[in-house]
């Protein structure tokens, strides 16, 4: 009886730690989509900067209790880009409904080389 728990157990932690491991992310919302157009209108399309080849990047941010834009982290290898985001977004004031304070949203960033 002790060796039939035991292996009950054993199989129940396999399969709850399969389980969790394999959770997928959860697809871009409405709203995700509109903070996505609005901090591209404000950093603006025609950016100057000096690319040899195409890159890409992630800006990691979060919206405080002011509706303001606090950029967390630019992950990408152009430095220049890291801290133009960070000039033209950080503590400006957005107009999306519904966003959630304080949650941490990412959002993937391509910089064409031109």
């Amino acid at each position: 009886m002790r060796k039939l728990k035991s292996i009950i157990a054993i199989i129940a932690i396999t399969f709850a730690t399969t389980f969790s491991t394999n959770a997928t992310e959860k697809k871009p919302s409405k709203i995700t989509n509109k903070l996505r157009t609005e901090l591209v209108s404000m950093l603006g399309t025609k950016i100057q900067l000096e690319l040899k080849q195409s890159t890409t990047g992630e800006i990691s941010f979060m919206v405080n209790n002011k509706n303001e834009v606090v950029i967390i982290s630019v992950d990408t290898d152009v430095t220049e880009f890291n801290s133009l985001v960070k000039r033209k977004l950080n503590y400006k004031k957005i107009n999306v409904k519904g966003v959630k304070k304080g949650e941490i949203y990412k959002i993937p960033v391509k910089i064409n080389a031109g």
